[in-house]
């Protein structure tokens, strides 16, 4: 039977198979996963967290994403930078919290229903996409960009986009491409009337 509990790590936020997610460790706890990880060339799943009740630790949510680490630095105020690149939507099951406060899970890969070219009514998601990985300064490279792929739209838009952590984990269990661009133009456009009401 392949070995298949990871490390979690919730957060407020998701990341999408092909996507990048840049992290600052400084917690004991998460320095010693990514020891683990580095050690065991292991994976580990982000997704994100349920509120915390009376000061325990947040839990883990039932989807992530398998991830690995790919790049590493220590930043100027002593923390650990790293970048984690996505694979596998995952199930979570059978948690658990080791004495140091980390999570683990078992996982179970979930495929996302066949991707395909991203339709004419979701073109000017395209440009707010492009915007929002030049403000990041993610790497992506020529090879990684795939505007015309509707699994690869929304998942950035999904990543990038300043969402709630309640609403990220809603769409990353979207297991539909083009149903999740549906999903999220509405509340793009709802940002957007705020933005100018409030101008």
């Amino acid at each position: 039977m392949p070995y298949t509990e990871h490390a979690l790590f919730p957060l407020s936020t998701v990341v999408f198979p092909g996507g990048l997610l840049p992290l600052r460790i400084f917690e004991p706890r998460y320095l010693d996963m990514v020891s683990h990880c580095m050690r065991s060339q292991d994976d580990f799943v982000v997704c994100t967290a349920r509120p915390a009740r009376h000061g325990d630790f947040a839990e883990p949510r039932a989807m992530g994403t398998r991830v690995s680490i790919v790049d590493f630095d220590r930043l100027s105020d002593g923390a650990l930078g790293i970048t984690a690149h996505g694979h596998t939507r995952v199930a979570i099951e059978d948690t658990r919290q080791s004495a140091n406060g980390l999570w683990w899970g078992e996982v179970t890969p979930v495929d996302e229903t066949s991707d395909g070219p991203c339709p004419i009514e979701f073109a000017p998601l395209k440009e707010i996409v492009a915007a929002l990985i030049a403000d990041t300064g993610l790497p992506y490279d020529s090879a990684s960009v795939d505007y015309d792929s509707a699994s690869w739209l929304s998942a950035r838009l999904t990543e990038l986009l300043p969402f709630d952590a309640a609403t990220k984990h809603d769409l990353l269990t979207t297991d539909d491409p083009q149903e999740r661009l549906r999903r999220i133009r509405p509340m793009i456009e709802i940002e957007n009337a705020g933005t100018r009401s409030r101008r």
